[in-house]
């Protein structure tokens, strides 16, 4: 599974590929990256199951929105989320 994020957050332009195997594995990978991205702030990921990364997410992006998108159950809900909103292509 090859996905291609873009998107623009906190100033910052945002266009990176992930590959993994499962959408689980991507979500890993996305999780790692934003932990990086943040340094020391970024510590409290780590204690978050990548699902609770994701509907946290998901739980910002409803507050800075003001929307009501439901919390994902799975990975897979997540990036279908997330493509529906535009800021995940999957690649062949």
């Amino acid at each position: 599974m090859n996905v291609r994020v873009t998107m623009s957050i906190a100033g910052r332009q945002i266009d990176e590929t992930l590959t993994g195997p499962t959408a689980e594995d991507v979500l890993v990978q996305a999780k790692a990256h934003v932990a990086k991205e943040l340094g020391w702030k970024g510590l409290f990921l780590s204690a978050m199951t990548p699902l609770a990364f994701a509907q946290k997410a998901v739980e910002l992006y409803n507050g800075d929105h003001h929307t009501q998108y439901a919390s994902p159950k799975t990975a897979e809900e997540f990036l279908h989320l997330g493509q529906d909103l535009g800021y995940i292509s999957l690649l062949s």
